[in-house]
Protein backbone atom coordinates (compact mmCIF):
# COMPACT_ATOMS: atom_id res chain seq x y z
CA UNK A 1 0.00 0.00 0.00
CA UNK A 2 1.63 3.07 -0.74
CA UNK A 3 1.80 5.55 2.33
CA UNK A 4 0.19 8.99 2.20
CA UNK A 5 -1.06 11.90 4.38
CA UNK A 6 -2.40 15.00 4.20
CA UNK A 7 -1.57 17.80 6.52
CA UNK A 8 -3.29 21.22 7.23
CA UNK A 9 -0.74 22.99 9.12
CA UNK A 10 3.00 23.71 9.11
CA UNK A 11 5.52 23.88 12.67
CA UNK A 12 8.58 25.13 12.35
CA UNK A 13 11.70 22.75 13.07
CA UNK A 14 14.48 23.42 15.57
CA UNK A 15 17.76 25.53 14.42
CA UNK A 16 19.24 22.18 15.07
CA UNK A 17 16.97 19.77 12.61
CA UNK A 18 16.87 22.33 9.78
CA UNK A 19 18.55 23.33 6.85
CA UNK A 20 20.14 21.15 4.19
CA UNK A 21 22.40 19.06 5.74
CA UNK A 22 19.14 17.29 7.81
CA UNK A 23 16.60 17.48 5.38
CA UNK A 24 14.58 16.18 7.62
CA UNK A 25 10.12 16.18 8.15
CA UNK A 26 9.16 15.42 11.72
CA UNK A 27 5.87 13.79 12.17
CA UNK A 28 3.58 13.08 15.01
CA UNK A 29 4.50 9.48 16.40
CA UNK A 30 0.99 8.40 15.27
CA UNK A 31 1.92 8.36 11.76
CA UNK A 32 5.74 6.72 12.62
CA UNK A 33 6.19 2.99 13.18
CA UNK A 34 9.63 2.52 14.69
CA UNK A 35 9.77 -1.23 14.50
CA UNK A 36 8.79 -1.27 10.82
CA UNK A 37 5.80 -3.80 10.76
CA UNK A 38 2.62 -1.43 9.49
CA UNK A 39 2.95 -0.97 5.87
CA UNK A 40 0.29 1.97 6.05
CA UNK A 41 2.63 4.07 8.79
CA UNK A 42 5.92 5.92 7.34
CA UNK A 43 9.27 4.81 8.93
CA UNK A 44 12.04 6.66 10.38
CA UNK A 45 14.54 7.22 8.01
CA UNK A 46 12.19 7.07 5.10
CA UNK A 47 12.60 9.24 1.70
CA UNK A 48 9.09 11.22 1.05
CA UNK A 49 8.05 13.65 -1.24
CA UNK A 50 6.35 16.70 0.78
CA UNK A 51 4.14 17.89 -2.08
CA UNK A 52 2.29 21.37 -2.11
CA UNK A 53 -1.55 20.33 -3.39
CA UNK A 54 -2.03 23.77 -4.14
CA UNK A 55 1.10 24.93 -6.55
CA UNK A 56 2.08 21.49 -7.22
CA UNK A 57 5.86 21.79 -6.06
CA UNK A 58 8.06 19.50 -4.22
CA UNK A 59 10.92 18.49 -1.76
CA UNK A 60 12.16 15.24 -0.33
CA UNK A 61 12.75 15.09 2.89
CA UNK A 62 13.50 12.10 5.66
CA UNK A 63 10.64 11.22 8.07
CA UNK A 64 11.40 11.33 11.97
CA UNK A 65 9.59 11.48 15.03
CA UNK A 66 7.79 13.90 17.29
CA UNK A 67 10.90 14.85 19.96
CA UNK A 68 8.86 16.93 21.98
CA UNK A 69 7.38 19.69 19.64
CA UNK A 70 3.69 21.06 19.35
CA UNK A 71 2.84 18.72 16.38
CA UNK A 72 -0.59 17.33 16.31
CA UNK A 73 -2.02 15.04 14.11
CA UNK A 74 -2.50 17.06 11.07
CA UNK A 75 0.33 18.99 11.06
CA UNK A 76 3.78 18.54 10.15
CA UNK A 77 7.68 20.62 11.03
CA UNK A 78 9.82 21.44 8.30
CA UNK A 79 12.57 23.86 8.14
CA UNK A 80 12.19 27.17 6.58
CA UNK A 81 14.10 26.15 3.03
CA UNK A 82 11.54 23.58 2.66
CA UNK A 83 8.60 25.90 3.36
CA UNK A 84 10.20 28.58 1.18
CA UNK A 85 10.59 26.06 -1.50
CA UNK A 86 7.11 24.61 -1.21
CA UNK A 87 5.30 28.08 -1.29
CA UNK A 88 3.72 27.95 2.13
CA UNK A 89 3.48 30.07 5.56
CA UNK A 90 3.82 29.01 9.01
CA UNK A 91 1.08 28.88 11.20
CA UNK A 92 -1.88 29.27 7.92
CA UNK A 93 -4.05 26.57 6.67
CA UNK A 94 -2.36 24.53 3.89
CA UNK A 95 -3.04 21.31 2.35
CA UNK A 96 -0.44 19.48 1.92
CA UNK A 97 0.73 15.81 1.00
CA UNK A 98 3.54 13.51 2.39
CA UNK A 99 4.22 10.58 0.60
CA UNK A 100 6.66 7.30 -0.23
CA UNK A 101 9.29 8.67 -2.62
CA UNK A 102 10.21 5.61 -5.58
CA UNK A 103 13.76 5.41 -6.32
CA UNK A 104 13.52 7.85 -9.01
CA UNK A 105 12.38 10.78 -7.05
CA UNK A 106 15.10 10.40 -4.59
CA UNK A 107 17.88 9.96 -7.87
CA UNK A 108 16.23 13.55 -9.30
CA UNK A 109 16.23 15.21 -6.62
CA UNK A 110 20.13 14.27 -5.52
CA UNK A 111 20.79 15.03 -9.26
CA UNK A 112 19.24 18.64 -8.84
CA UNK A 113 19.98 19.50 -5.11
CA UNK A 114 20.21 22.64 -4.31
CA UNK A 115 23.69 21.54 -2.38
CA UNK A 116 26.52 21.72 -5.24
CA UNK A 117 28.66 19.28 -3.58
CA UNK A 118 25.80 17.06 -3.49
CA UNK A 119 24.65 17.59 -7.10
CA UNK A 120 28.04 17.17 -8.54
CA UNK A 121 28.92 13.66 -6.64
CA UNK A 122 25.67 12.44 -7.95
CA UNK A 123 26.44 13.45 -11.17
CA UNK A 124 30.18 12.34 -11.58
CA UNK A 125 28.64 8.73 -9.75
CA UNK A 126 26.01 8.38 -12.32
CA UNK A 127 28.25 9.56 -15.14
CA UNK A 128 30.93 7.17 -13.74
CA UNK A 129 28.25 4.44 -13.57
CA UNK A 130 27.04 4.38 -17.22
CA UNK A 131 31.04 4.58 -18.61
CA UNK A 132 31.81 1.50 -16.69
CA UNK A 133 28.67 -0.01 -18.23
CA UNK A 134 29.84 0.85 -21.89
CA UNK A 135 33.15 0.06 -21.35
CA UNK A 136 32.46 -3.44 -20.27
CA UNK A 137 29.99 -3.90 -23.21
CA UNK A 138 32.77 -2.69 -25.48
CA UNK A 139 34.82 -5.37 -23.83
CA UNK A 140 32.80 -8.06 -23.85
CA UNK A 141 31.73 -7.06 -27.75
CA UNK A 142 35.54 -7.24 -28.81
CA UNK A 143 35.57 -10.46 -27.29
CA UNK A 144 32.99 -11.83 -30.07
CA UNK A 145 34.42 -9.78 -33.13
Amino acid sequence: MKKSKRFESVVRLPPEDSGLQHSIVRLSNNHIDSKKRDTTKFFRRDAVVVINKYNGEKVLRYVMGNPGLSITKDSLAIDYDAVDHLGIKYKEKVNVEVRAASTIEVLMWFWHHPDLSVNLSVRLGVIGAVLGVLGFMTGIASMFA
